[in-house]
């Protein structure tokens, strides 16, 4: 599951959903950057002043929670995850068809499902107030809305990957099982 993006295809809806990963992606960059601001202050504050910054432990796991899911779908649209394309590149380009299908379908249903689960928790975090117990009180609900929040739209990146498949294989493109390889280019 990967990028593969047609950019004859690029129609408004994935656009839009590719300006929401990228946005979400550069939120994610933000939050690297507080966090490696606030270590470093603490690490000076310590090897300075013999004592820490309250807090920015706490703040740090949750930062990573955020920076973590925020990136889903952009790494999924960059084709950044981890793939494994050995066998299906051996395949016949129907069977790889098939096999793509399956593997995308499984990946829609546990995602969905992900997303739901998280998105209650994300609603009763809010409500409840959560926050993290340690030297100060770290709100923990903005970490619940980053996980409900990447993964719908790493969601949305693996429908729109699972298009992409089905018109390579269905549509214009190559019919082969190397234009289904979601990391190498077909072979010439």
């Amino acid at each position: 599951m990967s990028e593969q993006v047609n950019p004859k295809r690029k129609g408004s809806v994935r656009r839009t959903i590719d300006g929401i990963s990228t946005v979400l992606a550069f939120l994610a960059v933000a939050c690297i950057a507080f966090v490696l601001v606030a270590v470093v202050a603490d690490v000076a504050s310590r090897t300075f002043f013999g004592q820490s910054i309250g807090g920015v432990v706490e703040m740090s796991e949750v930062m990573m929670v955020i920076i973590v899911f925020l990136g889903l779908g952009y790494a999924e649209r960059r084709g950044g995850h981890v793939s494994m394309t050995l066998l299906i590149r051996k395949l016949p380009s129907r069977a790889a068809a098939i096999v793509n299908a399956i593997a995308f379908l499984v990946v829609v249903v546990v995602l969905g499902w992900m997303m739901w689960v998280t998105g209650d928790r994300a609603i009763a975090s809010v409500a409840a107030g959560e926050y993290r117990f340690g030297l100060v009180r770290v709100a923990v609900w903005p970490a619940r809305i980053a996980i409900a929040v990447g993964l719908a739209v790493y969601l949305l990146e693996i429908i729109l990957g699972m298009l992409d498949n089905f018109r390579t294989v269905y549509g214009k493109g190559s019919k082969t099982a190397a234009a289904l390889d979601p990391v190498s280019p077909p072979l010439a």
